[in-house]
């Protein structure tokens, strides 16, 4: 029984001795993903578009946002355009108050998440963007696809318990904090097309095609590439 006593004694004593091991202060990595979206890109012309209020006012007062629309001509269709949204949000010194998955904003707009996937991207560099797809479906019936991932100092990502995890992982080896931010890109599709308005009607896997291009072609504008991990634009 003194054994045992004496041995949790240790490793209590042990554990609260670590605590002087950890770093008293933490530098701040800036996040890899670029704060302001392109004005356009091959194909695309972007459009500002004024963050929300209700945005703003609930995330952290040091939070970063964007928000721009991108059209372009609808391949092989004359007279008609394909529309697509764009926002990024980099957090600020209070990570939590700043980022957070996606869905939390579709739940409190009324819509459906109807399905949720990762898929990959072909960006260049050899490389492919592993990107969260989430389908989802308003109360009046509108779909919608939209894809989202995170961007730390060095890492890309699609979950946010890989997130945290590299953030203590950080904070415990090199005595350093992140910055991190999410880009979605987004758009409507299932609705008629109508000869008043100049917007394409698409179907699902059009408008898949068509965000994917205009993620493929965001990727470099948008991204510090050279400061991703195994990352560069000078490679083969």
């Amino acid at each position: 029984m003194l054994r045992k006593l004496v041995i949790l004694q240790a490793v209590a004593l042990l554990g609260l001795g670590s605590i002087f091991m950890l770093p008293r202060t933490y530098g701040m990595r800036e996040s890899a993903l670029l704060p302001n979206l392109p004005d356009g890109v091959e194909g695309w012309v972007g459009h500002a578009e004024e963050v929300p209020e209700k945005v703003e006012r609930e995330l952290a007062d040091d939070t970063r946002f964007d928000q721009k629309f991108y059209v372009r001509e609808t391949p092989g269709r004359i007279g008609k355009v394909d529309v697509a949204k764009a926002f990024v949000v980099l957090s600020g010194n209070d990570m939590n108050n700043s980022i957070h998955r996606p869905e939390r904003c579709f739940r409190a707009q009324g819509l459906t998440i109807l399905g949720s996937s990762v898929v990959e991207i072909e960006v260049g560099y050899n490389k492919t963007l592993k990107a969260r797809r989430l389908l989802s479906r308003s109360a009046a019936g509108h779909q919608n696809i939209t894809y989202y991932w995170f961007t730390g100092a060095a890492k890309l990502t699609t979950s946010h318990y890989d997130r945290t995890i590299t953030d203590m992982i950080d904070r415990l080896r090199t005595g350093t904090n992140q910055s991190w931010a999410y880009i979605t890109v987004a758009a409507d599709f299932g609705y008629e097309e109508s000869s008043e308005h100049r917007r394409a009607a698409k179907t699902e896997a059009a408008t898949d095609e068509m965000l994917t291009d205009l993620i493929a072609k965001l990727f470099e504008p948008t991204h510090k590439v050279d400061q991703l991990a195994g990352w560069s634009k000078t490679g083969p």
